[in-house]
């Protein structure tokens, strides 16, 4: 009895090791399986979300063609008119989409101007899908986008300084205020920069562009702003950039001479450049050190202000162009930097005489790294009715100055592409003029080596080729 007692036992243990592996086994196999399904999950949902914004940027593309054909229709001189429900599409009626974008056609304007749907529809537009270039091709995926938006009056100016485009020339060019009245040039005092945005760091963020601002090495007469190397492949890349914005502006009538001429008392030039240098330090950006820098953040106002005075200063030759010193805060969402820039008068004009057609602001990447986005918000005098909101608030109500609307400079793109149910959501801006092209940097180049830096070359308006034996090719 004994005997056949252990035996059993010896049995039921086989069982239950057997039971308790083969129930790991389903753990493990379960386990694996929803494993795979969700990566599957997730990889279709990645493919739907790229097709969803391929399908958003298929919308800004269709924006930027239907926003040529408003330009052709102005080339034209055309005017806005009326709509006629006749699937003929007109320069009127293009005039009128792109002018009201809120007047019952918001988002299907895109896609009627480029005849996509019917006038009188509100469809969204299908997108083909095609295989290995073929056309004609199907639309398993659902692709469309499904509002397209074009605001052809934002509230500011926004671009981004790379590497390969160092610098912005930015015309600036007015819309109107609440009333219809258009904005003049004269009737903006104060100009708001900011720079660095929150995609900035999101690209940033492989470990060389970390937050890296300019310090204060020394004290006293002999302390100097230490800008961080400049090298690509060195962690210490500066981060915030620092930025130098220039205004350029005159009179009505002017004479090239006057932009050489500064004016203290009142605070007059037609030109400016002021270099901006991140830190962290609101103390160190609130004080100064003479012969070395000027801090322009005012710890009561909480913001980084360059004043009239110090516009002027920057084109007076006869004293040096001090860099400024600006606090950033990385943590912000929006920009990284700000600073509002106090515009001073014009040379030999009156204290309203500010061209509108001269009115423009260069802003660039000295160092050329690393890339930044900046934007440009224009403020009325406060004595002026442009730009001003009433904000109810507890107690009544409260007047706010916001900036004012810009016409004719860019235009901001708002698109929705769709992938079967989900959806994407992408904003663009597109220059209305080409704000790339050539401007001067520096009056002189080196482009020597060793210890030659400068090379004489014996021309001027001619290429010299001596070893033709023909001299001049001029």
């Amino acid at each position: 009895m004994e005997k056949g007692k252990m035996k059993a036992k010896k049995g039921a243990a086989s069982f239950y090791i057997v039971a308790f592996s083969t129930l790991i086994l389903v753990i493990i196999a379960a386990s694996f399986t929803a494993v795979v399904l969700s990566e599957m999950a997730r990889s279709a949902n990645d493919d739907l979300s790229q097709s969803a914004y391929d399908s958003a940027l298929a919308g800004i593309e269709d924006a930027k063609l239907a926003f040529y054909n408003y330009q052709k229709c102005l080339s034209l001189n055309k005017k806005e008119g009326t709509i006629r429900p006749d699937n003929v599409v007109e320069c009127e009626e293009i005039i009128y989409w792109v002018n009201h974008p809120d007047d019952g056609s918001g988002c299907d304007m895109v896609a009627k101007i480029l005849g996509r749907i019917s006038e009188d529809d509100s469809k969204e537009v299908m997108i083909e899908e095609s295989s290995g270039g073929a056309a004609g091709g199907t639309n398993n995926l659902q692709q469309a986008y499904t509002c397209v938006k074009i605001n052809k009056t934002p509230s500011d100016y926004r671009a981004t300084l790379t590497e390969a485009n160092t610098t912005k020339v930015v015309q600036v060019k007015l819309g109107t205020d609440e009333k219809g009245n258009q904005i003049h040039a004269n009737e903006i005092d104060k100009v708001v920069v900011n720079w660095f945005a929150e995609e900035d760091r999101r690209s940033a963020s492989n470990g060389r562009f970390q937050p890296r601002f300019s310090n204060i090495s020394g004290s006293g007469s002999s302390a100097k702003v230490l800008f961080p190397a400049l090298k690509s492949s060195d962690t210490a890349l500066a981060v915030p950039p620092m930025i130098s914005v220039s205004l350029v502006q005159t009179a009505k009538d002017f004479l090239f001479d006057d932009f050489t001429v500064t004016a203290t008392s009142p605070a007059r030039t037609n030109r400016g450049t002021v270099f901006l240098v991140p830190t962290d330090d609101a103390t160190m950006a609130s004080g100064s050190l003479e012969d070395n820098y000027v801090g322009i953040y005012n710890q009561t106002e909480k913001k980084n202000i360059i004043t009239k005075s110090q516009m002027v200063k920057s084109n007076n030759r006869a004293v040096k162009n001090l860099p400024l010193v600006t606090y950033c805060d990385v943590n912000i969402s929006e920009f990284a930097c700000s600073a509002t820039m106090e515009l001073p008068n014009v040379i030999n004009g009156e204290d309203d005489g500010r061209s509108d057609e001269t009115f423009t602001f260069v802003v660039s990447l000295p160092y050329g790294q690393p890339d930044t986005s900046f934007s440009l918000e224009f403020y009325c005098k406060s004595s002026r009715p442009c730009g001003k909101e009433v904000v109810a608030s507890e107690g009544g109500s409260t007047t706010v100055q916001k900036p004012v609307t810009l016409d004719g400079m860019q235009i901001e793109i708002d698109s929705t592409g769709r992938a079967n149910n989900l959806y994407r959501r992408v904003g663009a801006r597109l220059d209305v003029g080409d704000s790339y092209f050539p401007y001067p940097l520096y009056a002189l180049e080196l482009l020597g080596s060793g210890d030659n830096l400068l090379e004489k070359v014996n021309s001027v308006t001619c290429e010299y080729q001596s070893w033709s034996g023909f001299g001049p090719t001029c």
